[in-house]
């Protein structure tokens, strides 16, 4: 029976002392002898046919290094069973003597460790935020008059009444910035709907005029847009508009509800409603994790394994790499270039492991339908088959699926229970 003790290096090292018994090492190299015995070809012999002896003789090599590998994984297998912390790195290898049949052979097995600590702090947290989130009615309405937007579902303001907030407008205009028209960006007949989902300045132009108005309207851009020419630069519309809709949700019957796949419009209503919270959660989740990891690791304070500081970094490496020219790549074993990205690094690891520990006490986990979903999801999204990214990747695919979904589902436990502050703008 194969024996073990266990030596504490550090708070994230721990090295297994491992005794494998004669008898478990003579199984092994027998196993070795048939699996190779089953591909072997020796002049004079049908191929699985040939006998162990010279199967030995001829294939020493092969024999040994298959033995020693099943020696080593069955009685590394054996020796971490039980144990009360998570190894998070493959073992480092150490033999003591000789490796050969019919003997004892003990080695030692080096692994990282990922210690259990109990977070502190994380309950009830105080995030911030700018903006306060739209209460889910007011987010379904602007979903379906999106919805009837697009199926020209919309009915004609006709009581000659000024536009307000919550309505959709056909409008023509050019943009002039710094006083030079941008042709390029003219446009006539566009729908806008003034419900928050445009420019604040142009929504806020719009309300109050009438049909056939035509109007300046300044805005400033935001830093965010994509556009490059336009990030912060004022400008100044000169629309025209052109006519006023308005959506009537008591016309609305399940024949709209039918044209959207849905059965009746209690149904439509319900799907939309889950999608819409499903995502409320998946930005809260991206929006406020800097600021629940930031939080928690100022309260907290924890080793964690250099291997995977050194792995975050590689990844990161990598990553930028697959952005830069063949010809300005970056070393990955340069130090300097390592230590660019050291303090990210060991910033992201304290982070997702500090939500692990949170998982541990909080009693969250994950299952394998969860874990199946989240690849499918990921699978459509770059074109492939989920059995393909399984086969090519193997089950660190799947265990990596499964902490992101873990991460995740930690951050919405986290912001369901925080406390979210909407900060006054100045």
């Amino acid at each position: 029976m194969t024996t073990a003790q266990i030596e504490e290096i550090n708070s994230t090292r721990r090295k297994f002392r491992i005794e494998v018994p004669s008898n478990s090492v003579k199984t092994a190299f027998d196993v070795a002898v048939t699996e190779i015995q089953q591909s072997a070809e020796i002049k004079g012999f049908r191929k699985g046919k040939v006998p162990p002896a010279l199967v030995k003789k001829f294939f020493a090599q092969d024999v040994v290094k298959k033995a020693y590998e099943k020696a080593v994984n069955e009685s590394y297998g054996e020796a971490i069973k039980g144990i009360d912390f998570q190894i998070v790195s493959f073992p480092m290898i150490d033999v003591e003597g000789q490796f050969e049949e019919g003997k004892q052979f003990i080695y030692t097995a080096t692994v990282d460790i990922n210690p259990k600590v109990d977070i502190q702090g994380y309950k009830e947290l105080n995030l911030k935020t700018s903006e306060a989130e739209p209460s889910i009615d007011d987010q379904l309405a602007r979903a379906l008059r999106q919805l009837a937007s697009d199926a020209d579902a919309l009915n004609l303001e006709s009581s000659g009444r000024a536009a307000a907030k919550q309505d959709v407008v056909k409008v023509d205009y050019t943009i002039a910035v710094d006083g030079k028209e941008l042709t390029e960006r003219a446009a006539k007949g566009i729908t806008l709907h003034l419900d928050g989902s445009t420019l604040p300045e142009l929504e806020a132009g719009i309300v109050g005029m009438k049909t056939g108005e035509v109007k300046k309207i300044k805005v400033t851009y935001p830093e965010t847009i994509g556009d490059e020419n336009l990030k912060g630069k004022s400008a100044e519309f000169n629309l025209t508009l052109n006519s006023i809709h308005v959506l009537d949700f008591t016309t609305l019957k399940d024949d709209f509800a039918q044209r959207f796949g849905a059965e009746n419009l209690d149904a439509l209503r319900a799907n939309m409603k889950n999608s819409i919270t499903n995502m409320n959660d998946r930005n809260k989740v991206a929006k406020f994790k800097d600021q629940i990891i930031k939080m928690i690791l100022e309260k907290n304070s924890f080793e964690v394994p250099e291997s995977l500081v050194e792995g975050t970094i590689d990844r990161a490496v990598a990553d930028a790499n697959s952005r830069r020219d063949k010809g300005n790549q970056l070393d990955s074993n340069d130090e300097k270039v390592r230590n660019e990205y050291r303090d990210w690094a060991l910033s992201e690891v304290k982070g997702v492991l500090a939500l692990g520990h949170i998982a541990r006490q909080e009693g969250l986990t994950v299952d394998d339908q969860e874990v199946g979903q989240e690849i499918t999801n990921f699978a459509m999204q770059t074109g492939m088959r989920p059995q393909d990214l399984i086969k090519n990747y193997g089950q660190q695919v799947i265990e990596e699926f499964r902490g992101k979904v873990l991460v995740d589902k930690v951050l919405k436990h986290l912001v369901g229970h925080a406390k979210i502050e909407v900060e006054a703008k100045a």
